[in-house]
């Protein structure tokens, strides 16, 4: 095995990252992706990224690609999975890397396929929600043609409804999936609740770890006045400000949110994301009459999301375990990477006690957790924070020290490392009692 040994810290020489979700796209996976792939190249490891071929922004694609200084291979479909396995099998052969990491459990099955040690991320919906689009040998040249997928692609992003797509050929993806999940040396869950769907699917407990967190602690440490950012991003000085940042889909429960502004005529509540429940919410936002008392940002870049926090008093995130009641397929929360933002902003946080949220905030502690869809407690929880100085002050102290030693990135690439180095060791010992 090729590797440099610095004392006890050992550099892989060559690492494959397969991180299917990348730039310029905007999201926690993108940013997970950025950080980790700058990080190991930084380190001294000699970086390989694959990811999916770009479909549009082509100029921008490429800008954003140049600036990183290793090589990424935008040679994976979003179509067939069995013609990324054949792509990368190929590509393994070739550049003979020391571990592959994947960012999802699919490609688990690369460990039994290439005897090279594969290390994934679960956030628990490639559990729940396979989205392994086309999961067979026959046909797969065609289906990942370029025209066949830029066609399918924007027919996916267009439909209001793809939870139906997901109940076709699902028996199949969710058999690929777990046999994916159960061959991979090491998986790194990202909450409780993604850990106990391993479990439930069979994985081996002593090939999960649990990795939550992921937050430059530094770059959102607050930096400017609240009054003076408000004023640059245009929000009113005599409102308190309720933020709360996410994808607009079923799960995040921004609905409950906007119903609850009915009752807090002080409040403003600032919705940075987009996504495709953005009509509807604005709908119903008008239909309560509480209009004025929302504000839709649409997406916002990592760069500027800082500023939000600082300008906002509360971050709230009300998501739930949602299950679509026509396909049965469940959706839920299975970390919040902005809630480890919030703390890191020095803001106070309300979240729902879902999902794999309790495995960011603890009640009491760095955050106030409440029921789903529980009005009485949520309001109850606003008016503690507002009314008790010290437990303001509690949460916000308790937030910023765990948003730097537990969810910072030094240490969550530091304990990838120790995962990558255990792989490989246990690996190299037992290649070496085979002899």
């Amino acid at each position: 095995m090729r590797r440099l040994d610095f004392g006890k810290t050992i550099l892989f020489k060559k690492i494959v990252l397969i991180l299917t979700e990348f730039p310029p796209a905007i999201g926690g996976m993108q940013t997970h992706a950025i950080l980790l792939s700058r990080y190991f190249q930084k380190k001294g490891h000699e970086v390989e990224v694959f990811t999916y071929r770009a479909m549009d922004d082509l100029k921008e694609t490429k800008i954003s690609d140049n600036s990183f200084p290793f090589t990424i291979n935008r040679k994976l479909t979003r179509i067939s999975y069995f013609k990324n396995l054949e792509f990368l099998e190929e590509a393994i052969k070739k550049i003979k890397p020391d571990l592959i990491y994947s960012s999802t459990v699919f490609y688990g099955i690369l460990q039994e396929k290439t005897k090279i040690p594969v290390i994934c991320r679960s956030v628990g919906n490639d559990i729940m929600r396979p989205w392994i689009v086309y999961p067979f040998h026959t046909g797969k040249n065609i289906v990942s043609s370029f025209f066949v997928e830029k066609y399918l692609y924007k027919f996916f992003k267009k439909i209001y409804k793809p939870e139906f797509l997901e109940i076709l050929f699902r028996k199949k993806r969710v058999e690929l999936t777990l046999n994916a999940a159960r061959s991979a040396s090491k998986i790194l869950a990202n909450s409780c609740f993604t850990e106990r769907l391993l479990f439930e699917a069979g994985v081996a407990s002593e090939k999960v770890s649990q990795v939550v967190g992921g937050v430059d602690s530094a770059y959102f440490k607050k930096n400017g006045a609240g009054a003076e950012l408000r004023i640059k991003l245009g929000l009113p000085l005599n409102k308190k400000i309720l933020l709360t940042a996410c994808r607009l889909v079923d799960k995040k429960g921004v609905d409950f949110l906007i119903r609850s502004m009915a009752y807090l005529k002080d409040y403003l509540l600032l919705v940075v994301g987009d996504g495709r429940r953005m009509k509807r919410l604005k709908r119903l936002a008008q239909e309560l009459c509480v209009n004025e008392q929302v504000v839709f940002i649409g997406a916002v870049s990592y760069q500027e999301m800082p500023e939000f926090y600082w300008a906002s008093d509360i971050f709230v995130l009300a998501s739930t375990v949602y299950q679509d009641k026509t396909t049965g397929l469940r959706d839920a929360e299975t970390m919040g990477r902005v809630l480890c933002e919030a703390n890191a902003s020095g803001l106070s946080v309300i979240a729902t006690n879902s999902g794999g949220i309790p495995s960011v905030i603890q009640h009491n502690h760095n955050g106030l957790l409440f029921p789903e869809n529980d009005m009485q407690q949520f309001l109850g929880n606003i008016n503690r924070i507002q009314n008790e100085k010290g437990l303001r002050e509690h949460l916000v102290n308790n937030g910023l020290c765990a948003a730097k030693e537990k969810f910072d990135w030094e240490h969550i690439l530091k304990t990838h490392e120790e995962n990558f180095d255990g792989v490989t060791k246990r690996l190299a010992m037992s290649q070496k009692s085979c002899f």
